[in-house]
């Protein structure tokens, strides 16, 4: 049997199945695709459809505390869990509210923005975040963009989880006739969600964060709710520190924000390589 042949004047999609490998993929070459169906990049795509003007992805709860005191609306889990003395944890109908509108939101969870900050980290040419509710439209703008591309799945805690890698698989399915795929990883997710896909929920039962949501935490509506195709058209890009619709009349507010956030690491950076030297 003879190899298929690759056509290398294609650009290439890679998938990540789980941000401990992060490195191995060349990220600043990439767009990157931050893929959490349960439920953090989920919970993006319905608030940023219900109107919400931005949020900011931190690490960890203190950042998020430090600017809840800012003034700043606070959401985040931990374990699947809402963080104490957070406004919201990490459902997305917690940001279905007509009085979010316009608001910035900060948000950090167990998977989901650690993964969005390894890819910052790493220098990433553009970062948006997927998930089911997002589909088409996500995959419309990938081909339209025709970059090289990774899918970035958070797992569970750097593990990789089934729900992540059988959306990666979806969006590689898509662009296949655009695209060349980089590595064996994309080829297994995409096996893996032609497997999965006619009966995704029947498929899930016995993953470990399925059942975490489902029967531990009993939030099994939001388990459904991701599920679900294009129910969110929308797609958040991560312009500096903020999350921002694409097609949002923030855009332009935020782009002007980017570049003097992306001047002052630039600079913080050579002061660092500075000091290095020095000593």
């Amino acid at each position: 049997m003879k190899p298929v042949k690759v056509d290398k004047s294609k650009k290439w999609v890679g998938v990540c199945i789980s941000p401990a490998l992060i490195d191995q993929f060349e990220i600043d070459k990439a767009i990157v695709v931050v893929i959490d169906v349960l439920r953090a990049t989920t919970t993006m795509c319905t608030a940023f459809d219900s109107g919400v003007r931005s949020m900011i992805p931190v690490l960890t709860k203190e950042e998020g505390f430090a600017l809840q005191a800012q003034g700043y609306l606070c959401a985040g889990e931990r374990n699947g869990e809402q963080v104490e003395g957070f406004d919201f944890g990490n459902s997305p109908f917690s940001f279905m509210a007509p009085e979010l509108k316009g608001k910035d939101i900060v948000i950090t969870t167990t998977n989901g923005t650690k993964a969005i900050q390894a890819a910052v980290a790493r220098n990433a040419k553009e970062i948006v975040v997927g998930s089911f509710p997002n589909y088409s439209v996500l995959c419309e703008y990938l081909t339209k963009k025709n970059e090289n591309i990774v899918l970035v799945c958070a797992g569970w805690k750097d593990k990789p989880n089934l729900e992540d890698t059988i959306f990666a698989g979806a969006v590689v399915r898509r662009l296949r006739p655009h695209f060349r795929t980089y590595e064996d990883t994309a080829l297994i997710a995409e096996t893996l969600f032609k497997a999965a896909n006619r009966r995704k929920r029947y498929y899930l039962r016995s993953s470990s964060h399925f059942n975490r949501l489902f029967h531990k935490l009993q939030i099994q509506k939001d388990v459904k709710y991701a599920l679900r195709r294009d129910t969110h058209p929308v797609i958040p890009k991560l312009y500096g520190e903020h999350l921002v619709e694409i097609n949002s009349p923030y855009v332009a507010e935020f782009e002007e924000k980017a570049k003097a956030w992306k001047a002052a690491r630039a600079a913080a950076k050579a002061a660092e390589n500075s000091t290095s030297s020095n000593n």
